[in-house]
């Protein structure tokens, strides 16, 4: 045995084998992935993984689904596997420059194409480590806006710019707004257009900045989550247009990413936001049917959001992470439940912009398309106002001038409303009378039925802000509007001309 064992071992037949041998052109950064095996060059597959790990790529989780990123000085970039090919091709035609060292880059290239359905493999870049989540985001006092050459800190009271090498974050690269910005006092013509769109008055003014604030600020109260509605403030079929709506929903975009969904066509379904991207701040639905189901939006307000793409897992984006929601519509949000009117915060936009006077034509150039350097920096300073103000007063409330007779149109029929009109407060009114009384009148109501005409009546007394009370004697069913002294009433003229109105 022992004979044996000793012509095993012998040092003539002994062979070290190097696992993962260094390469002759290893660097201190650790990049290379390539090595000398005799005459042939090959490829160390775990080298490879941390070259592309020393260069920034991660991969990062959405829900249970994940996606592949690439991070540079704290800025984070989605990256597929072209792009992860594209590095790597850069990287290795580049190498013999930057170290000086001499090899056939075109033999590497080779090397790394043969084996290209195992390097960039989603299962083979699974093994990249994990994007920790130490992203950048604003908080109940603090907000973040992101330009070319600095980034902004929002707070109540001031905002201050700062150079990207304090920042102490992670933030998503299209974040970045491509302009430049410097703290300004010059007056933007974006805010004469809300002023405009106000009437003058500042006091729906003051709203409208609190309510650009509230979606342009990243952070998200649960206890005060809102749609925000953009609807006009005429009466009529719904049929009007040009009042300013999609321009400030525009206007939210060059601030904020935002994905913009056509009203009219949206259909819920599994894959209803599978254009969402990580770094999406606000959802618009914009230019909404008369029948847009809202009620299925109520978990996008106030709770997680799911997100499908098609043949990807679905991703859950927690509430505080996930985009605000914005509605533009020519009509009323159906519904006057308490679980639809605490979800909404309605903007009325008055008519002072019409098909015949345009913002273009009043201020002769296309906001946006025709602005120079100072336009764009007098419109951030303003939008960044708008935060400040938000974050000092919250979402400000103000009289709507005609959102609750919209609404109760659109409940009920504009000739009920003019019935309703003349009816006394305070005393005992048959229900079934008073139905037959509105039938004679408008006999084109005839199919009308008592239960529903009961609950137009409830529906009037809460948009009104009246008190209804239900009251029975014997067979008899009857009801008593009254007067709420100290409600507040949505109906009062806010244009009227005093103090706050500017114009």
């Amino acid at each position: 045995m022992k004979d044996a064992t000793e012509k095993i071992f012998s040092a003539e037949d002994t062979v070290i084998v190097t696992l993962y041998p260094e390469s002759e052109n290893q660097t201190d950064d650790g990049k290379v992935f390539w090595y000398n095996d005799g005459d042939e060059i090959k490829i160390n597959r775990q080298q490879f993984l941390t070259s592309l790990e020393r260069s920034g790529f991660r991969k990062y989780y959405i829900g249970r689904d994940y996606m592949f990123v690439r991070v540079e000085d704290n800025i984070v970039k989605e990256v597929g596997t072209v792009q992860i090919k594209d590095y790597i091709t850069s990287y290795i035609k580049g190498f013999g420059d930057e170290s000086g060292e001499t090899f056939d880059a075109n033999i590497i290239l080779g090397k790394v194409i043969n084996q290209a359905p195992t390097l960039f493999s989603k299962n083979f870049l699974e093994f990249l480590p994990n994007l920790e989540d130490n992203f950048k985001r604003d908080t109940r006092e603090e907000s973040y806006i992101y330009f070319k050459n600095c980034f902004v800190k929002v707070t109540k009271d001031k905002y201050i710019t700062y150079d990207y090498t304090q920042l102490d974050g992670l933030i998503w690269k299209k974040k970045i707004i491509a302009k430049n910005f410097t703290i300004s006092d010059e007056e933007s013509d974006f805010k004469t257009f809300i002023l405009r769109i106000c009437k003058g008055n500042l006091e729906r003014f003051n709203s409208f900045m609190s309510a650009i604030g509230y979606l342009l600020l990243e952070y998200k109260d649960p206890a005060k989550a809102k749609a925000i509605i953009f609807m006009d403030e005429k009466i009529d079929d719904g049929s009007n247009g040009g009042c300013g709506k999609s321009l400030l929903g525009n206007a939210l975009s060059q601030v904020r990413k935002s994905l913009r969904l056509g009203g009219k066509a949206f259909k819920f379904d599994r894959f209803s936001f599978q254009s969402y991207e990580p770094e999406t701040n606000i959802i618009e639905f914009n230019d909404l049917s008369r029948s847009f189901p809202f009620e299925m939006l109520f978990t996008a307000i106030t709770d997680n959001i799911a997100i499908e793409k098609k043949n990807q897992n679905e991703m859950i984006v927690p509430f505080e992470y996930s985009p605000k929601i914005l509605l533009s519509t020519n009509y009323t949000i159906k519904g006057v439940d308490e679980s639809t009117l605490r979800r909404q915060f309605v903007l009325e936009f008055t008519d002072y912009y019409n098909i015949k006077n345009s913002p273009e034509d009043e201020f002769r150039r296309r906001f946006f398309d025709d602005w120079d350097g100072k336009d764009w920096n007098s419109f951030y300073n303003f939008m960044i106002k708008c935060i400040q103000y938000h974050l000092k007063n919250g979402l400000v409330d103000y009289e709507r001038k005609n959102l609750n007779t919209k609404k109760l149109v659109e409940a009920t029929s504009e000739e009920f409303v003019d019935f309703m009109e003349d009816l006394e407060f305070g005393i005992k009114i048959d229900k079934k009378t008073l139905h037959q009384k509105f039938l004679e009148i408008y006999p084109d109501f005839k199919k009308l039925q008592q239960k529903t005409f009961t609950g137009w009546i409830k529906t009037y007394a809460k948009l009104k802000n009246l008190k209804y009370e239900d009251k029975k004697s014997g067979a008899e069913r009857g009801f008593i509007l009254s007067k709420i002294e100290d409600g507040r009433m949505d109906e009062q003229n806010s244009d009227s001309e005093g103090e706050g109105n500017i114009f």
